[in-house]
């Protein structure tokens, strides 16, 4: 299990989020292979969750994409 996460950052339109935090590792299925992505070595299911948001100052949408081989998911 991996948990990974940043706080209070600001992420330009069409960029990734970087992780600039590891807060849990354990076991060897996935590993934090670049500041904004996680790569994971075995097959297997796995649960994907993400917290974010924009700041009521701001008050934008924001929304996330997840990607396996550089293909987008639904």
């Amino acid at each position: 299990m991996l948990q990974a996460y940043s706080s209070d950052l600001d992420v330009a339109a069409n960029a990734a989020f970087p992780f600039n935090n590891v807060t849990l590792d354990k076991g060897c299925s996935e590993t934090l292979s670049a500041p904004a992505s996680i790569q994971l070595n075995k097959r297997g299911v796995y649960l994907v969750e993400v917290d974010g948001f924009a700041t009521p100052a701001d008050a934008t949408l924001v929304t996330a994409q997840l990607y396996v081989n550089g293909i987008a998911q639904p």
